[in-house]
């Protein structure tokens, strides 16, 4: 089971070659700057795995809700740092006001808000004066760490992303996954087992609706079977419920270790990936590998989801960058196998350039992540949120870069890729009625 557990975790924080990282490119980019996003959590029914967050000794502050008008938009913590998803719980008032602070070597933490749908639990957070003290990257606040449910222990996987603030602040998003059916309103409890004072409750509170379509769905290859079990769509993501079967052979040659899967809509878009991970372990000759992924949320159930495994080409190689310069008129920018992106417009307001691009290839949402602006001495501004569909196109999509620049003076870079190895006798449509 060992060795098993360990793989799930190597993928769930991958430390991939540069031309790896530019294909796969959920992490957007992995370079210095404010933003993090890990992709995969972990969760194992035997250990305990989790991350992104400090604590201290839980204390309630005279001074909350002046703590609170720090934040530069009150409420909103999810709606500045946090994905697609936990965005649209936030606008939809599901959040839950949390308000707890603690301490860690002088360095206070204030718990938001809470989101829990029934899907992950989202915590809010914000740490004060984060750049006048000595610390460390927040990937670092992931370890051991001991969650609980109502005082009993619980197996589940935890990530997260933030930004550090303008005024010194640092602004994050945990998201967790728990593996265990969870009351409708509960304590999450959160110690540290390296320091036994370490000690924070935060309730929770379910909101929203969901609705689950049971699929039991079988796929089969020679040496792979895939059983897509259910579909369930929540207000802060899609869900989609799995297991991949293969024999122990299968799995130790690594066949499928760079398997992921595209999601594509009724009406052809494809859905932008959030998170996802699993469990496994060999059983009667056979590694059974159970997981969970997620996808952005969807206004309306769609007729249908057609559901595309894929293999990564993980082979170093120097990926070729290609740039252009804009001048004021759409240009292309190809990309390699997988396609070619075009530029329709080009914006810069208020230190914010915004580019309008459209895909045409076979990853529309790959293809608009792997773009950056540069300025005439070749500096590289990158997106710090994950492009965003223009509402009411299929492969349309609007990137932001934070820089100030005059429009006449940028180029557009991009990279050739190679297209997604796409596993065709295991992709499936799923229906859905209405």
């Amino acid at each position: 089971m060992d060795k098993w557990e360990e793989q799930i975790r190597l993928k769930a924080n991958p430390q991939l070659p540069v031309s790896v990282e530019h294909r796969m490119n959920e992490t957007l980019r992995s370079l210095p700057k404010k933003k993090t996003y890990p992709r995969f959590y972990y969760s194992a029914a035997a250990i305990f795995i989790v991350g992104f967050l400090l604590f201290g000794i839980s204390f309630m502050s005279p001074t909350l809700a002046e703590t609170m008008r720090s934040v530069p938009v009150i409420g909103s913590i999810f709606k500045m740092v946090g994905d697609i998803g936990t965005e649209k719980g936030e606008e939809e008032g599901l959040t839950t006001l949390l308000g707890q602070q603690v301490e860690v070597n002088g360095q206070v933490i204030t718990f938001t808000e809470s989101l829990y749908d029934g899907s992950q639990i989202h915590i809010g957070y914000l740490i004060e004066s984060y750049t006048q003290v000595d610390h460390k990257q927040s990937t670092d606040f992931l370890s051991d760490l001991w969650l609980t449910i109502d005082g009993k222990g619980v197996s589940y996987g935890m990530g997260g992303r933030g930004e550090e603030l303008k005024n010194g602040d640092y602004a994050g998003v945990i998201s967790i996954k728990i593996r265990e059916e969870l009351p409708e309103n509960f304590t999450l409890g959160i110690k540290s087992k390296k320091e036994k004072s370490l000690d924070v409750e935060l309730p929770i509170k379910k909101q929203g609706t969901n609705q689950a379509f049971l699929v039991n769905e079988l796929l089969e290859t020679q040496d792979l079977t895939i059983q897509v079990d259910k579909v369930t769509f929540f207000p802060t993501s899609t869900e989609i419920a799995m297991r991949q079967i293969m024999d122990e052979k299968t799995y130790n040659n690594n066949k499928y270790e760079w398997m992921d899967y595209q999601v594509i809509d009724d009406q052809g878009r494809v859905l932008q990936p959030l998170s996802g991970g699993g469990s496994g372990g060999l059983s009667k000759g056979k590694f059974v590998q159970t997981l969970k992924q997620y996808f952005e949320p969807l206004e309306n159930i769609p007729k249908s989801l057609t559901i595309k495994p894929y293999l990564w080409d993980v082979t170093e190689e120097k990926a070729e960058e290609v740039r252009t310069k804009w001048e004021g008129k759409q240009l292309v920018l190809p990309q390699g196998e997988i396609g070619e992106t075009s530029v329709l417009d080009i914006k810069s307001e208020d230190g914010i350039v915004t580019l309008t691009v459209e895909t045409t290839g076979d990853n529309g949402y790959f293809q608009s992540n792997s773009i950056w602006i540069e300025d005439t001495n070749g500096n590289a501004y990158y997106s710090e949120n994950a492009p965003k569909r223009v509402e009411g196109t299929t492969n349309q999509y609007l990137i932001q870069c934070e820089a100030n620049l005059a429009v006449e003076d940028i180029k557009v870079v991009t990279y050739k890729q190679k297209a997604p190895n796409y596993l065709e006798e295991l992709e499936v449509t799923i229906e859905f009625e209405g």
